[in-house]
Parts: structure tokens; C-alpha cells; sequence
């Protein structure tokens, strides 16, 4: 029988009742949910978005070109995230026990303190096609939550790594973020989590490369500059 509740039922609503209006992203209009024969469903309406997304996958497998207004919207948009206070009793993206896990298990021994010292409000599945261009809109609110500091820049960028010029791009907009500590660790979970997923799709298992090869070059550069 399919149940209603979850981390993604209420997503998009609690997204819409938490978030300031300057984010950019759909408005909820409306909702209802409902159950027929032991399934339950539920039906969200939102504003239209006419804007194309970036990418019909969610890594990018070619140059696209971004207006610098686009880059630095997208970068108040995180920040302003990050700085909302997190909702009474909404889940975390990831749990600090998977953080544990799976680094070890997909990036071996790393060498670093895997417990996240810092959680902050994040879209949670902030990638190419969940991005919308020339004008910025921020799509599919479901999944958000707390989550390690520098989540979404690091989930951005991981699937940016097909395309140096724009990988770099991303790298500089969230500078602030991915050059710390906290960002290290937002990356390297992230690239655990992605390497997991190239076992089961051909989108990330083409990822997995360049997912490793920069993994590589994070720790190689944690070691040598010790990142506080």
C-alpha cells in the first residue's frame, strides 16, 4: 500500500512556507492530497516556468554560456538558503551515520574527520537540470534540507566536472564555501554519494571518472595546504 508522508511529500510546501521570496523558484499555488485504494497520492500546482533548463541531464556534457547576473543571483540564492533557518523538525538531505559510511567505502581512507561540524538549509539536489537559464529559476523543492555546509555548491560542481571551464566557474562563485574545511567535506560527501549512484545509471557511471580524479585531487590538496 503506498502511504503518504516522507521526506518528499511535503517538500515543496514546507519549501514554499520557509523560504524568502527572493529565491528564485516556482510559486506553490496549490495542493491536495488524497487516497484511493490503498494508495495514497498527492497533486502540487505551481506558477509556469518558461525558461529552459540548463541541462536535460543533470551533469552537463557541454558548454553552455551564463551570464554573470545568472552566476550571481544563483550564488545569493544558496547563501540566502543556507542562512534560513532550518523548519521544525524537517529531515536532513543525509544523515551523519551515511556521511561515515559511505566515504570510506567509495573514496577509501580519506584521511580526514568525517563528522560534519556544520549543518545549514540546502536544496539538496542542486544540479544542471534543476537549473533553468537565461533566467535563473531553481526547480523541484522536495528533497530540501538540512545538510552538511556547502552541499549544493558541491552537488553543482561534481556535476560540472565534464565541462572544466564551467567546473572552475562554479568553483569560483562558491569560493567562499568549497574552500574550507566544511566545503571539503561537502565535496567529498558528495562524490561518494554519486559514485554509489554509478553503480545503478549510466549518467553517473560516465561521472565516475571524473568524480574520482577529483577526489583525488581534493585530498591531495587537503594534505598539502591543511585546509582548517
Amino acid at each position: 500500500m503506498g502511504k503518504e508522508g516522507g521526506k518528499l511529500w511535503t517538500g515543496t510546501q514546507e519549501a514554499a512556507a520557509t523560504l524568502p521570496m527572493e529565491v528564485p523558484r516556482p510559486r506553490l499555488l496549490d495542493a491536495a492530497g488524497w487516497v484511493h485504494e490503498g494508495y495514497a497520492y498527492r497533486a502540487e500546482l505551481s506558477t509556469y516556468v518558461t525558461a529552459p533548463v540548463c541541462s536535460p541531464t543533470p551533469d552537463l556534457t557541454e558548454h553552455i554560456a551564463l551570464p554573470d547576473a545568472w552566476w550571481s543571483r544563483l550564488q545569493r540564492a544558496a547563501s540566502t538558503v543556507a542562512a534560513t533557518p532550518v523548519p521544525d523538525g524537517r529531515p536532513r538531505v543525509i544523515s551523519q551515520d551515511y556521511v561515515h559510511r559511505t566515504i570510506p567505502r567509495y573514496l577509501g581512507d580519506a584521511g580526514i574527520d568525517t563528522t560534519v561540524r556544520r549543518w545549514t538549509l540546502a536544496h539538496g539536489d542542486l544540479h544542471w537540470a534543476n537549473l533553468t537559464s537565461p533566467e535563473l529559476t531553481i526547480l523541484d523543492w522536495e528533497g530540501f534540507g538540512p545538510a552538511p555546509h556547502g552541499f549544493d555548491a558541491a552537488n553543482l560542481h561534481a556535476y560540472a566536472l565534464p565541462v572544466p571551464e564551467l567546473a572552475a566557474r562554479v568553483r569560483d562563485t562558491f569560493a567562499d564555501v568549497l574552500a574550507t574545511r566544511d566545503g571539503l567535506l561537502a565535496e567529498l560527501t558528495v562524490a561518494a554519494i554519486l559514485l554509489q549512484a554509478a553503480d545503478r545509471d549510466a549518467i553517473h557511471a560516465r561521472l565516475a571518472p571524473h568524480l574520482r580524479a577529483h577526489a583525488q585531487w581534493l585530498l591531495e590538496h587537503h594534505r598539502d595546504s591543511r585546509v582548517p
